[in-house]
């Protein structure tokens, strides 16, 4: 699918083959319908109304219903919370992570979602699922229900037509969102405040209470991971670690490395004119399937920025400390990863990735990889096509990534 997104008037932001732009969005509501599972359906009531809350439940008429029925399942979700808090504390609280998380980080569209699905097909990891991060209270207990509820889960993510179930690696912000923890993906549920909670992408400039929840609540849901891994490896007697996939986490190295020493990170970049073409994509797709608000994609009146601004600020917002904190990441426990070579030699990036952070023996896991790589070998990405003005305000912006990762106008 081709597309160009354009930095001018509202009006005019973007075309696809000449057709307007509200056929995109209408194309994805049709494969998004109101009773397909949202994100953030697994969150409990009390959360849920600190976020209606603080948003002055501006919601907008047509996602009325939706609103109302995510309610009804807050509150499923609260009683389904008390149950498993009932049955499993105890024994959660007593999982123990035997070895640090290894975190895939970057920005978004860069290919962090292929990359994590590539190391989860090895026995040796476990990755939180997207039932995992969209009922983090209760997945233990409703799981069952859940898979019985699959077809209310689209096939397909509908930004990419990346296929999507259950058991597919998640990355672990969506568990924080639906445990009410603070997070920018707050964002997806109400576009037109964005954005919001930006100082949760950083965790910087806050109180250091509020820093202690954030790990307290990302730690517990690892210890519920862990669990439910534990009672796996029983039957297989192999431990496993948790590899977690966040683009967030890129802004939070300073607070990770404290909860983890030993944590290593695989850091993946890609061109900033993809980056750029594909973040806008995803971003309105996302508010358009997801959003309680219709939104509006422009500059606000209310100070938010347009989608396009709003992506060029949180790149800088995102690698603002970056340099700085990597650089004080041992060799053995960072690598550095290209899209373009991810895609081109998969096989080759992933066993120099293993051999870099000493990952263990790679044998074992090439097959596996070659089997999956071959699925994927009738799926073509979308292209991305952006004007000059484009471009050069990607460069003005985006300068230092483009040097730093030695990207060059093509």
């Amino acid at each position: 699918m081709t597309f160009w997104v354009c930095l001018c008037e509202p009006q005019h932001m973007v075309s696809l083959e000449r057709h307007d732009y509200r056929l995109l969005m209408a194309f994805h509501r049709n494969k998004y319908p109101f009773y397909a599972f949202r994100t953030w359906q697994g969150m409990a009531a009390r959360s849920w109304l600190g976020i209606l809350v603080r948003n002055r439940f501006a919601i907008s008429p047509a996602r009325l219903p939706l609103a109302l029925r995510l309610s009804f399942d807050s509150i499923c979700s609260s009683v389904l919370g008390l149950i498993q808090h009932l049955i499993f504390a105890k024994r959660i609280a007593g999982s123990v992570l035997d070895e640090c998380p290894l975190f895939i980080i970057g920005h978004w569209r860069t290919g962090t979602t292929h990359l994590h699905n590539l190391i989860s097909l090895d026995e040796r990891f476990t990755a939180p699922t997207t039932l995992e991060c969209c009922a983090p209270a209760h997945f233990l207990v409703s799981g069952w229900l859940l898979r019985l509820l699959s077809f209310f889960l689209p096939d397909r993510r509908p930004m990419d037509d990346m296929p999507v179930h259950w058991d597919s690696p998640q990355e672990d912000e969506f568990a924080l969102l639906n445990m009410g923890i603070p997070s920018p993906c707050e964002t997806l549920m109400f576009p037109n405040h964005r954005p919001l909670y930006h100082e949760y992408l950083t965790l910087t400039g806050l109180a250091p209470d509020q820093i202690k929840a954030w790990k307290l609540g990302l730690l517990r849901f690892l210890q519920c991971v862990n669990f439910r891994s534990g009672r796996e490896e029983k039957s297989s007697g192999r431990k496993r670690r948790i590899i977690l996939k966040s683009p967030q986490h890129t802004a939070r190295l300073h607070v990770l490395r404290e909860m983890f020493p030993t944590a290593q990170f695989i850091h993946i970049v890609r061109h900033p004119y993809e980056v750029f073409a594909s973040t806008v994509l995803l971003w309105r797709t996302l508010y358009e399937t997801q959003g309680l608000q219709r939104p509006r994609f422009g500059p606000l009146a209310n100070g938010a920025p347009s989608i396009e601004q709003y992506v060029l600020d949180t790149m800088d917002l995102l690698y603002r400390d970056f340099s700085d904190q990597s650089a004080k990441i041992p060799a053995n426990q960072f690598c550095q990863v290209r899209y373009e070579d991810l895609i081109g030699q998969p096989v080759a990036e992933i066993d120099r990735i293993y051999r870099q952070l000493r990952l263990g023996e790679f044998c074992s896991l090439r097959p596996k990889l070659k089997s999956h790589l071959r699925k994927l070998e009738g799926y073509k990405p979308s292209e991305h096509h952006i004007s000059e003005e484009q471009k050069a305000e990607i460069r003005r912006r985006w300068g230092w990534y483009m040097e730093r990762y030695a990207y060059q106008t093509p």
